[in-house]
């Protein structure tokens, strides 16, 4: 076989500028494709080449929209989806090319090309990164073949190569396996790390922290999508685990976060708010320029080249964006917030305690109440007694938590010094609704004019009106927009901000998460841990610790950081048609809320509906009908199982 490494071609992905410039590249001429695997480990900055090209194998998923298969977003102009997915990974041939790095990085320090100092910090680095594919494996797939060396010594030249084929273990045991390389990354590596984007001590930790945690959730819930003792793969427990595995990992999960919480290198930025507008502006900044102090792993896209990352706000290239009014191409947006997850953002009170975040829209407080088809039939003259008047269209969003103000684009906010207009129809001065109307004719009231839309013409950003307008480039089926990745001052073709893979709250919410589940640990470190980051957001009460309150945080503290499809899966908790999982609502559908001004009265003031989105008849869920997620879907189909002579799942002999 011939080796990965013989011609290479090599790139440095964001891990900093190589100050080592030896001999060995001043003839290459730029041409790295020229240079022999050999000479590549013959000086620190070819080692860091090849390093760089490794730490893209890191399945981080950086601006994935993963969450729109949750309650909590969707396309902006789509029927309501939903599914239970996360990120995997199966690449044997990159495991090879980490292997052989780590052969080759021994072999420099034998010949002595290298101290073993930094020998040891390259091995941590390879270590930590092998063990991150192998949990975006597990995590879906269950067992893994651990392939740990080069296997070159397999291909015997008689055709049968048996030592190539390589048997799946248990996935306890592939839990126990990452978790154990973890540990071993964390002792190779040092306590800072050699360069900004690349990893220490305490990213091993942080990211063992995190495994542990999946491993305990799944033990600990796996009777709610238990899979059937049938399948083959269940039977030889490459697809199984059981509660009784769940404190052995909590335990694991407490211990590797308090090593980074004990640390004192990482925190959370801007900890102590002197006020709600400082917690806004800390939490909007941390998204546009990276942070060593909270940020333990991640991606910087700060050069904005047009290989930096995907273009946030192109249709063409990605399906996030900015509500149309701010934004340019084809379409502007597509991925929305639903109704359900802005109701999570709490309120404060006077005292910047808490109070309940369900947006208030009718009179007599029944929230739970939503037109569950079509509000252009269902709502009728005079229903608009029955809603509260708002005189401003923002009103129902003031005093909402900092992070929804911050990462958030809502009815009437101000975006790039722009009104975001996110209307869905007008109550006319007779009382006549006139709800997603084919047109966008002004009603001139009071001196002023007013739109069904908010804006006019085109200058707005929804609502989507009729069947057959998919292919509008204004419309939107739900009223909250995404900005946490968004340039505030300009449009950007590419990514301009930061991704954090791993952020310091991730490590505290573990453990206050691992806590309270287990009843290990220190309870009163787990509520502090959880309680500052409320205070970080504003708030200066204390919670209780529950696992209701640990999941609340979970949700709005990571909006579109695909954590809360990261707790559902691991928690065993999407909608499966039966049950609702933690605080995921009672209502098995996609809602928005619809402002409209209403005009009947002796002044404009604003109301707000609740509904299924309007998208079409033909696709539009009927009340009361999501699709389900069952046992099954939480393990995916072994790739080439039948080459690699192994165990697929979910089958039966």
């Amino acid at each position: 076989m011939k080796s990965i490494l013989k011609y290479i071609t090599v790139a440095a992905l964001g891990l900093g500028t190589l100050t080592s410039c030896d001999a060995i590249f001043d003839n290459l001429e730029g041409d790295l494709t020229k240079m022999q695997a050999g000479d590549m480990f013959k000086n620190k900055a070819g080692i860091e080449r090849v390093l760089a090209n490794i730490y893209n194998y890191i399945p981080m998923g950086a601006f994935d929209d993963n969450d729109k298969r949750t309650f909590f977003a969707n396309a902006s102009r789509a029927a309501a989806s939903y599914g239970a997915t996360v990120g995997s990974f199966w690449n044997y041939s990159q495991m090879r090319s980490i292997n052989l790095f780590m052969d080759n990085v021994k072999a420099a320090a034998a010949a002595g090309t290298i101290s073993q100092e930094d020998a040891n910090t390259y091995l941590g680095e390879a270590t930590f990164i092998r063990a991150y594919c192998y949990f975006a494996g597990v995590r879906v797939y269950g067992g893994m073949p651990i392939v740990d060396r080069v296997l070159d010594d397999e291909y015997k030249g008689d055709g049968v190569n048996a030592g190539l084929y390589i048997d799946r273990r248990t996935e306890k045991d592939t839990w126990d396996w990452v978790l154990q390389q973890l540990e071993d990354a964390a002792n190779l590596l040092p306590k800072d790390a050699p360069a900004q984007m690349r990893v220490s001590k305490y990213t091993a930790y942080a990211l063992k922290a995190r495994v542990a945690l999946w491993a305990a959730s799944e033990s600990k819930y796996w009777d709610r999508a238990e899979l059937n003792s049938s399948y083959t793969a269940v039977q030889q427990k490459l697809t199984y685990m059981e509660e009784s595995y769940a404190n052995g990992y909590y335990q694991q999960a407490l211990d590797a976060a308090k090593k980074v919480i004990d640390s004192g290198k990482y925190g959370l930025e801007g900890a102590n708010p002197g006020s709600v507008e400082d917690a806004t502006n800390t939490l909007a900044n941390l998204f546009q320029n990276y942070s060593t102090f909270e940020g333990l792993l991640g991606k910087s896209y700060k050069s904005g080249n047009l290989t930096s990352g995907n273009g946030l706000e192109s249709s063409q290239t990605t399906n996030w964006g900015g509500p149309h009014q701010v934004t340019q191409g084809y379409v502007g947006g597509q991925f929305s917030y639903t109704l359900n997850y802005a109701d999570e953002f709490d309120y404060y009170d006077d005292n910047r305690g808490r109070v309940d975040g369900t947006i208030p829209t009718r009179i007599d407080g029944d929230e739970a109440s939503y037109f569950s088809y079509d509000p252009t039939t269902e709502f009728k003259k005079g229903d608009n007694a029955n809603y509260i008047k708002y005189a401003n269209v923002t009103d129902p969003f003031v005093n909402k938590d900092a992070r929804f103000q911050a990462w958030i684009v809502y009815p009437g906010a101000t975006f790039r010094n722009t009104v975001i207009y996110f209307q869905g129809g007008m109550i006319l001065t007779d009382g006549t609704p006139n709800i997603y109307p084919l047109d966008n004719n002004g009603v001139d009231f009071q001196g002023q004019t007013y739109y069904p839309y908010g804006g006019e013409g085109e200058n707005n950003s929804g609502f989507y009106h009729m069947p057959g307008d998919i292919n509008s480039h204004h419309r939107t089926t739900y009223s909250f927009y995404n900005k946490k990745y968004l340039d505030p001052q300009a449009f950007n073709t590419v990514t301009q901000t930061p991704w954090y893979d791993i952020r310091y709250a991730e490590v505290l919410l573990t453990y206050a998460e691992a806590q309270v589940e287990s009843g290990l640990g220190d309870a009163a470190l787990a509520k502090k841990c959880l309680n500052d980051i409320r205070h970080r957001a504003g708030f200066t009460d204390d919670v209780d610790l529950t696992i209701e309150n640990v999941l609340h945080e979970w949700k709005v503290e990571f909006a579109a950081e695909d954590q809360w499809q990261n707790v559902l899966w691991r928690r065993r908790a999407y909608f499966n048609g039966t049950n609702v999982y933690d605080g995921e609502g009672a209502v098995p559908a996609k809602l928005t809320l619809i402002p409209m001004v209403d005009l009947s009265g002796s002044s404009a003031q604003y109301i707000f509906l609740r509904s299924v989105p309007m998208f079409d008849e033909a696709t539009q869920n009927p009340a009361g009908f999501h699709p389900q997620v069952r046992p099954e879907d939480y393990y995916a189909s072994i790739p080439n199982y039948t080459n690699n002579r192994i165990t697929n799942n979910n089958t039966t002999n």
